[in-house]
């Protein structure tokens, strides 16, 4: 039974260490600030076309946006990556 206990203590740490500690948006993960930086200073331009887009949704969401605002907003987006 002792192995089984070790067992799953060894699993749970093998998940909660691949699980994301933290979040940028609701949708961006990320485990220290080490990872937060690299991130932040390395960010392509793909990247950062997918942080405003992230960024816009999870405002909306939260309430931070008018419904005209945000269709403003969502347009503004696609011209920029069309």
């Amino acid at each position: 039974m002792e192995q089984t206990n070790d067992l799953e203590k060894e699993i749970k740490e093998k998940i909660d260490s691949l699980t994301p500690k933290k979040s940028l948006f609701e949708s961006i993960h990320y485990n220290d600030e080490n990872e937060f930086n690299k991130f932040l200073f390395e960010m392509s331009k793909d990247q950062a076309i997918y942080c405003l887009i992230e960024s816009s949704k999870a405002a909306f969401r939260r309430g931070s946006f008018s419904l005209e605002e945000s269709e403003v907003l969502s347009k503004a987006l696609r011209v920029l990556v069309d």
